[in-house]
């Protein structure tokens, strides 16, 4: 397998991690708002979106253990671009599951409302560290990154601006995509309870697309011109959102812009780094021989973790109800 196909499956790989812990990401936070004092109340939005903790970092991993040995480069440049940001990503991912896990331990009020607060705060800092980081990836691994060592003042705009509007956009489309999670699996009032905070979040998700939109072609403008790839989906997905907003009203079940409205903002903010960042990324691959040797045992690994992700998926993500199993 060559250098783009070691790309590709770092793309699909991050997208997977997106896609399944996003919704994670977003439904936490709604526990409290959701849930109120009622510690069954938010243990149902906890049960709707469970599942997906345990499906999706199996896929955060395995895109770490590709980017170091497939793009051992990318991984030094990013640690030395966006230190601080990979160390808040690593915490928050700690102490989001730990939160998680531990909360239930206890029957004591104080202990689990400590752990939900805590989980909930973690739950943000997670995709706005990962989106400030796929910032940092748009600004060092383009032209733009090179020109910013140089002191180009519209450079140093981008790598200043493009971090907060990416990480902006991943916790955006990340309480859009959990909600929606939240609304689909959850019974009842918890279900209708979760549109709202939906309905919140798209406008600024659509927003913030935007933003990152000319973000793309201010980067594209500075000499990376797989940007524009990037540009194209941000608008696209602002009109996903949009569209979802002015549709939510027929229900979750009942629109498929709005089903699909939640997957769509989930994976845009990696596909739109991989437009902008994958050349620079392909360039710095490690050399035919490595990528060669690793080919067969990589992919046989992730043959292996499709099959039991689609065992766990039939296994776990099924509608709530009264004989579902509560772990968290």
């Amino acid at each position: 397998m060559n250098a783009l196909g070691w790309g590709l499956l770092l793309t699909v790989l991050l997208a997977g991690w997106a896609l399944l812990d996003g919704a994670v990401q977003g439904g936490v936070p709604l526990v409290r708002p959701l849930g109120g004092r009622d510690d069954s109340r938010r243990r149902v939005v906890l049960a709707a979106v469970a599942p997906f903790l345990l499906l999706g970092e199996v896929w955060l991993v395995a895109a770490a253990g590709v980017l170091l040995a497939a793009f051992g480069h990318v991984e030094a440049v990013l640690w030395a671009a966006g230190y601080p940001v990979v160390v808040a990503l690593l915490v928050a991912w700690v102490v989001r599951d730990a939160a998680l896990w531990l909360r239930s331990r206890l029957t004591a009020p104080r202990w689990r409302q400590g752990w939900d607060v805590t989980a909930q705060a973690a739950s943000l800092a997670l995709p706005a560290a990962f989106g400030a980081l796929a910032g940092v990836a748009w600004v060092r691994l383009s032209v733009v990154g090179a020109q910013a060592d140089g002191g180009s003042g519209a450079a140093q705009a981008l790598a200043l601006g493009v971090p907060v509007v990416t990480a902006g956009l991943a916790v955006a489309t990340a309480r859009v995509h959990g909600g929606l999670v939240v609304a689909a699996r959850a019974p009842g009032t918890t279900a209708q309870a979760a549109v709202r905070p939906v309905r919140r979040a798209l406008v600024p998700a659509a927003a913030l697309a935007t933003l990152g939109a000319l973000g793309a072609l201010a980067v594209a403008a500075l000499g990376t011109a797989s940007a524009l790839v990037a540009a194209v989906l941000l608008v696209a997905a602002a009109g996903v959102a949009l569209a979802a907003r002015f549709d939510l009203d027929r229900g979750v079940h009942r629109s498929g812009v709005v089903r699909a409205a939640g997957p769509v903002l989930a994976v845009v903010p990696v596909a739109a780094t991989a437009a902008v960042a994958g050349p620079a990324t392909l360039a710095l691959a490690a050399s035919p021989a490595v990528l060669h040797g690793l080919t067969w045992p990589v992919l046989g690994a992730f043959a292996a973790v499709l099959v039991a992700q689609a065992v766990s998926w039939r296994v776990l993500v099924r509608p709530l109800g009264p004989r579902t199993a509560v772990f968290l």
